[in-house]
Parts: structure tokens; C-alpha cells; sequence
């Protein structure tokens, strides 16, 4: 009596070959998702910087009068933010986390805390 031996599933070498393409494919892809995240951050903290910008332009259009306040873009610029008709939540840098401060002729100086500088790249041109 002969016996026959079933030949079903995957071997060894073709399981390797699976994972080894899936591998290449991940070490591709990674970087290329990460460089999105950062370009995506980039642009959305230049359309904050723009919002920013429209904002005081808008109030000193309604006003009549320049804008002039300095600091930093939180809860202590009323004119611009919070129950005002400008801005209605203030826009944090995605990276950052932190407010955006202003100047006294209200441009927008910095995406760090206090003024203290730019996070990397995304200082308006």
C-alpha cells in the first residue's frame, strides 16, 4: 500500500520571504509617514501664524485703530480671543504645544513660550 503525503501549506523559506518583503516595505513607508507628520505640523502652525495675522488685521479695521498689544496669545489678549468676534479659541503650534506671542504691533514673533524663538521651520517667510 502506497501512501500519499499531503503537500498543504506554506514552507519555512516562503514564510522568510513573506516577512522579509513585509519588513522592506515598513522601513520604507516609516520615514515617508514621518516626514508627512512634520510637513503636516509645518504647514498647520504657518496657517495658525496666517489666522493670527487676519485677525488683527480685522481688528484694527472694526476698531479704527492699530492693534498694540503685546504677549502671548492666551487668555490674556481679550481683545483678540475668547468671547471676541477675531479669534475664538487661541491656535497652539502643533509641535510646540505652546501660544503663539505677539508683538506690540501685534505680528507674531514666536511659537515658543514668552516670545523665545521659533520651533524649527515654521516661522512664516
Amino acid at each position: 500500500m502506497k501512501m500519499f503525503r499531503k503537500d498543504e501549506g506554506f514552507t519555512l523559506v516562503e514564510l522568510m520571504v513573506v516577512v522579509l518583503i513585509i519588513g522592506i516595505l515598513v522601513a520604507i513607508a516609516v520615514p515617508v509617514f514621518l516626514n508627512a507628520t512634520a510637513t503636516a505640523e509645518t504647514k498647520s502652525c504657518q496657517a495658525n501664524q496666517r489666522t493670527i495675522s487676519g485677525a488683527v488685521t480685522t481688528y484694527g479695521a472694526s476698531v479704527g485703530t492699530p492693534y498694540s498689544g503685546a504677549g502671548s496669545l492666551d487668555s490674556s489678549l481679550t481683545a483678540l480671543v475668547g468671547a471676541s468676534k477675531y479669534i475664538k479659541t487661541a491656535p497652539k503650534c502643533p509641535t510646540s504645544k505652546s501660544y503663539y506671542h505677539l508683538t506690540a504691533d501685534g505680528t507674531v514673533d514666536s511659537d515658543l513660550l514668552a516670545g523665545t524663538g521659533w520651533t524649527a521651520g515654521h516661522q512664516l517667510q
